[in-house]
């Protein structure tokens, strides 16, 4: 099952247009995605088949996201004043819990993959792309496998956005959930509670997650934020 969410967090209810014109291939592929939104949005997606459920929850409603939000320090600054506001980063760390939610909600469910609801913007060919998500929702995977751009080791600083994980689209198997939620509660906990750190991208968490603790759960794979994110998944598939 897919995971993934909208929320209008810039306040700007005249980009819908935009966005939904990335959504409307994979929202009409089939492909069973759980969507969460606000309450005040379920009526946007009355147009999509029943394989989109459609989960109407306020934004405050998730831990997570309150966590960062709680934030009082400087977000980092190496980022896009515009678009990197403290909504955002809030978020985007809240993407685990959004998993962790939908596992409760399908609990007979064996996997969930997180896939960016706009993430057929950056798709060459969306066409080959949905037919790779739709060979994914019927392959068995052991391990988290995600896609990114860096090779493990980079230097990291919650300043800057680290690359070691694209961000737009994961695979975790059902067994791994719960864990990861909450490797991921406690670092954002630490980056917005402790002086040295701050509120930052949640790649950047990811990457904490895995150099500390869940390295050897993960199979990496080469992506840029392109076609790339999902069809290169072929290159850990076979051994998954």
């Amino acid at each position: 099952m897919f995971v993934s969410c909208y929320y209008d967090i810039y306040q700007k209810p005249e980009r819908a247009k935009e966005y939904f014109a990335w959504f409307d291939e994979l929202g009409k592929s089939g492909l069973p995605i759980v969507l969460f939104t606000d309450p005040a949005q379920t009526h946007l997606f009355e147009k999509f088949p029943i394989t989109v459920h459609t989960v109407g929850v306020p934004l405050h409603d998730f831990e997570l996201y309150r966590m960062g939000m709680s934030f009082q320090g400087e977000l980092p600054g190496n980022r896009t004043v515009e678009k990197d506001t403290k909504e955002f980063f809030s978020l985007m760390n809240t993407k685990m819990e959004f998993v962790k939610k939908a596992k409760d909600l399908f609990p007979d469910v064996l996997k969930f993959m997180w896939i960016d609801f706009g993430i057929l913007k950056i798709a060459k060919n969306r066409d080959r792309c949905i037919k790779k998500l739709r060979q994914i929702q019927e392959t068995t995977f052991k391990k988290v496998t995600i896609p990114g751009c860096w090779a493990y080791g980079r230097s990291f600083s919650v300043n800057a956005i680290h690359w070691r994980f694209c961000g737009g689209f994961f695979v975790m198997p059902v067994q791994h959930v719960d864990r990861f939620f909450e490797h991921s509660k406690g670092v954002l906990r630490d980056f917005c509670t402790m002086p040295q750190y701050r509120l930052t991208w949640e790649t950047n968490v990811w990457t904490v997650i895995e150099t500390c603790a869940e390295k050897e759960n993960i199979d990496w794979y080469f992506a840029d934020h392109n076609d790339t994110m999902i069809m290169n998944i072929d290159l850990v598939e076979k051994t998954a």
